[in-house]
């Protein structure tokens, strides 16, 4: 399952994203942020599903409701570092589930169009943590998607792929 973004933190390459996920050999669902109003159906499609991919927010919160065995793909956007292990990398382990995350470089990054790649956004997001949180989060998560390098998060997938493929994890 992709979690698709549609206001911040949106994957820009989504369409190749998709396909290099079914390259690697996964049946994809992608879910708009919209479709998690109804929280039974949603949580019973989540449940059947064996990894969850999706950029730092909320929407990772459907963690939760992934069997026993399956994998939560975070894509770490830059300054989201601490939120992301603190918020759904460090519990995972503690719901039975594989963890696993994808840090995005600075040119995977819209900001560095934005602020460009030599401001301090970039090279010293604890600056910008230094304002204060509201500042920080009109920065990293009010301003920001990602254009995901295709070929190095594939990595991270077939990484995923193998951790199902080589657990009880069975669908």
């Amino acid at each position: 399952m992709l979690i698709s973004r549609e206001k911040t933190r949106i994957f820009l390459n989504e369409d190749e994203i998709t396909n290099m996920m079914k390259d690697v050999g996964f049946r994809v669902i992608i879910v708009k942020t919209q479709e998690l109003s109804n929280l039974t159906k949603f949580a019973n499609v989540v449940n059947s599903c064996s990894v969850l991919v999706g950029v730092h927010g909320a929407g990772l919160t459907n963690e939760l409701f992934l069997p026993a065995g399956g994998v939560t793909v975070q894509v770490v956007a830059l300054g989201l570092e601490w939120a992301s292990a603190a918020y759904f990398g460090d519990p995972a382990g503690g719901m039975g589930l594989n963890y696993l995350r994808y840090k995005i470089t600075p040119e995977e990054s819209s900001l560095v169009k934005l602020y460009g790649r030599n401001h301090s956004v970039i090279m010293d997001p604890m600056s910008v943590f230094a304002k204060g949180y509201r500042a920080a989060r009109a920065v990293f998560v009010d301003q920001q998607d990602v254009r995901v390098d295709v070929l190095r998060f594939r990595e991270t997938i077939v990484m995923a792929f193998q951790m199902v493929r080589n657990s009880s994890f069975v669908r």
